[in-house]
């Protein structure tokens, strides 16, 4: 749904007069480049903090090419940029307080949908596929490397180094967030922010190839006319099941190392442990419900209707949201009321939680036009505030 926003963004501000910024992405890539080649410095020489830094360094430049581009009249540019800006806010505030770490990285992945608006469906399906199949190639390419420089047993010895390493820390801020402290969590949540966008394991393989489908999805007019394009939502939905079915069924396989060639034993580890280049993903069941969706309204367009609930929580996503992480995060935290819940009622909470939104939904919408962060995100992207208040009108007009 994200890179479907994008995509309709974009469309309403070419049908305003908006325009490409060549320059602004010049100038930004490289920026990027800076940025990447001071990472590799900081982790080896300095450790630690590179978000932060990477942060400075990139809003900079965004704001200098945003004046730029604004004075050049595209307007799309610097107001898609303001957006991920108050994105990532959102995104800081929801993963250190409430532990929920998806907004920010939402707001990192936005920034190369500014690289490939231009691009055109076929470059950006292969875009999409290279991105997802990125972890494997490095991990291939690695120990290509190792293996050509004459040590391919470093490969077995840096992966078992980086799994002890990564359970060490995920055992020690596990232990930290099950403190009754509110301050340590805070803390733990802190630095797990950081090592998250810090380590090399920060590639493309899950939120940037999710925005992408988006993208070719309104592009293709499948949100738009379903109906028409049925046979191939169909195909989509029976895809992201089997994918689903098979990453938790059948992969991963026991692989060993020992007694194979090196080669063979990279090839069989990509095959099972990285699910085929991860083009197959317990993620890709996101198209079987999306697809779902699709197919019943292109059987019968009543389903917009039964579906309204859907789309009442829609209209206030991030608000919704928001208070979602903060009741799951307050209700089962040892820091504040620390309650527990068994599996078998999961469902059940998870339906009443819904239904709660739905009912708080139409109660705020049916008085005013956007949901309170809604309005705030919209007011931040349009550099001005937004009405809010739904206008009473009367019979006279």
């Amino acid at each position: 749904m994200f890179g479907a926003g994008f995509a309709v963004q974009m469309r309403r501000a070419e049908s305003a007069g908006g325009h490409a910024a060549p320059s602004f992405i010049r100038r930004i890539l490289g920026v990027a480049v800076f940025a990447i080649v001071a990472e590799e410095f900081m982790v080896y020489a300095v450790g630690g903090w590179f978000w932060t830094m990477f942060g400075i360094l990139f809003g900079v430049g965004l704001l200098i090419q945003w004046r730029r581009s604004k004075s050049g009249g595209d307007a799309f540019v610097p107001r898609f940029i303001r957006r991920l800006l108050a994105l990532a806010v959102f995104g800081v505030i929801t993963e250190v307080f409430f532990g929920y770490w998806v907004l920010f990285e939402y707001a990192l992945w936005g920034i190369p949908l500014l690289f490939v608006r231009g691009w055109s469906n076929k470059a950006i399906a292969i875009l999409l596929v290279v991105c997802t199949m990125s972890a494997g190639i490095r991990v291939l390419g690695r120990a290509t490397y190792l293996t050509v420089a004459g040590h391919p047993e470093q490969f077995q010895a840096e992966r078992n180094a980086g799994q002890a390493h990564a359970a060490a820390v995920n055992n020690a801020r596990r232990d930290s967030l099950r403190s009754a402290d509110y301050r340590t969590v805070v803390v733990a949540r802190t630095h797990g922010m950081e090592s998250r966008y810090t380590g090399r394991g920060f590639v493309p393989i899950n939120d940037f190839p999710l925005f992408l489908m988006g993208l070719l999805a309104l592009r293709l007019g499948l949100f738009e006319d379903p109906k028409r394009h049925r046979r191939f939502i169909l195909g989509c939905t029976i895809f992201g099941v089997v994918s689903w079915a098979a990453t938790e069924w059948v992969f991963p396989l026991p692989i060993t190392y020992h007694g194979m060639p090196l080669p063979l034993a990279v090839a069989a580890t990509l095959t099972t442990r990285f699910h085929l280049f991860n083009l197959i993903q317990d993620m890709w069941l996101s198209l079987t419900y999306i697809g779902a969706i699709l197919l019943l309204v292109a059987h019968d367009p009543g389903w917009l209707r039964r579906l309204s609930a859907f789309g009442i929580t829609g209209r206030m996503a991030l608000t919704n949201y928001v208070l979602q992480v903060m009741v799951l995060d307050f209700t089962f935290s040892k820091y504040a009321f620390g309650l527990s819940i068994s599996a078998a009622y999961a469902p059940l909470a998870a339906l009443a939680l819904f239904g709660l939104e739905v009912m708080l939904s139409r109660w705020w919408l049916s008085r005013y036009r956007y949901g309170p962060l809604e309005w705030l995100w919209r007011s931040i992207t349009y550099a001005h505030w937004q009405p809010l208040q739904r206008l009473e009108t009367t019979d006279g007009g």
